[in-house]
């Protein structure tokens, strides 16, 4: 009976320690006390975290730095579960577009891009898009290193985009001069514009643009498995990538990233050669039309529902070739695209480039 009572005490003191803490002891004592426990915490925390990124699979580099994702960090996900969610949105794009009206603020911020586009010379057409371009630092260098395209850099934050020291000195918060200025013009050929970029995407899919090349450099990872879809390659609006067309420049510090977003590549292939085979098949062996309108009227209904089935284009057929290959290492460093590739790259943290060129 004395064992459990000094077991309950014991839990009870526990459970009440931070109120006796703030109670009995003084101010500041207490305040130190606290930051100590803070700092062993974060000790802590730091050491597992060290601890799990020097355990590093023997298939990813071995050197690792605090910005590090692994495999031990973020395992793999199953080939045939990353497979199943690519074909699904695949095949569920029009239902997707569908139910998911583009935002209004996109639509308009298009509409103006578009315009302005439409006012340059048809020797500025060619197109470069930097979608998720946060600050624009990336855009900026896109613009002095392809001065003969429109470079459109893309992000959802209002924040980010007014961090570029050449937008306005007269940036304010407030909300009506955020809605009122969709987009602004850098210098000759670069853009910025607030907007979604999966509604964006659809935006320029309508509009027939000519994107020569489609930058996405260091996108959110999302390591955590249970929001995978939310990954560019995972995510409802990868066929919208493919279909847009040009070439693809993906950039990540997490291997593993690349690779499934090249393998996501290769499951839209399959996809889209399994539905037109299909399609190809089923209208090859089509009944021909018969003045037995008794006995063929089902048949007759079903050909027309199929006939009437959009044709599927296969969107990824041109970048099988380098999907096959995968990402390599960034090896030139001698100038960094984005905050994030200067900062990995002022720790030794080794960067990964997937460069999807679209074949003919």
């Amino acid at each position: 009976m004395e064992h459990l009572t000094k077991i309950i005490f014991c839990v009870a003191m526990i459970s009440h320690f931070p109120r006796f803490v703030s109670t009995f002891v003084p101010t500041q004592s207490r305040l130190g006390f606290l930051l100590l426990s803070q700092r062993q915490t974060r000790s802590s925390r730091r050491q597992l975290i060290q601890r799990c990124m020097t355990s590093s699979s023997s298939s990813l580099p071995s050197s690792v730095t605090r910005y590090t994702i692994n495999d031990d960090v973020c395992a793999p996900i199953d080939e045939a579960e990353l497979r199943n969610i690519v074909q699904k949105h695949c095949r569920t794009l029009d239902t997707f577009q569908q139910y998911r009206p583009i935002a209004g603020h996109t639509r308009a911020a298009f509409d103006q891009v578009a315009a302005l586009i439409n006012s340059y010379n048809s020797t500025t057409k060619k197109i470069i898009l930097d979608s998720g371009c946060g600050t624009g630092k990336s855009t900026l260098l896109l613009g002095q290193q392809y001065p003969d395209h429109l470079i459109i850099g893309i992000d959802r934050s209002f924040t980010r985009l007014s961090k570029n020291t050449l937008n306005l000195q007269n940036e304010t918060n407030d909300a009506t001069e955020e809605c009122e200025r969709p987009f602004q013009a850098l210098s000759s050929n670069v853009i910025l514009v607030r907007a979604e970029l999966t509604d964006f995407w659809r935006c320029t899919l309508e509009a027939n643009w000519n994107i020569c090349r489609h930058y996405i450099l260091y996108p959110n990872p999302y390591p955590k498995k249970n929001r995978i879809k939310k990954r560019f390659y995972a995510h409802p609006s990868f066929p919208l990538i493919l279909a847009n067309g040009g070439d693809i420049i993906v950039r990540s510090n997490w291997f593993g990233y690349l690779k499934e977003f090249s393998n996501s590549v290769l499951y839209a292939h399959e996809y889209y050669k399994d539905t037109i085979m299909h399609q190809s098949l089923t209208s090859s062996s089509a009944p021909a039309a018969t003045d037995n309108h008794n006995n063929q009227d089902e048949d007759n209904h079903q050909t027309t529902e199929q006939q009437q089935q959009p044709l599927v284009e296969n969107w990824a057929l041109p970048y099988v070739e380098d999907a096959k290959c995968g990402p390599l290492e960034r090896m030139d460093k001698s100038f960094a695209m984005t905050a994030f590739e200067r900062k990995y790259d002022a720790v030794g943290e080794k960067t990964y480039e997937l460069v999807l060129e679209r074949k003919p």
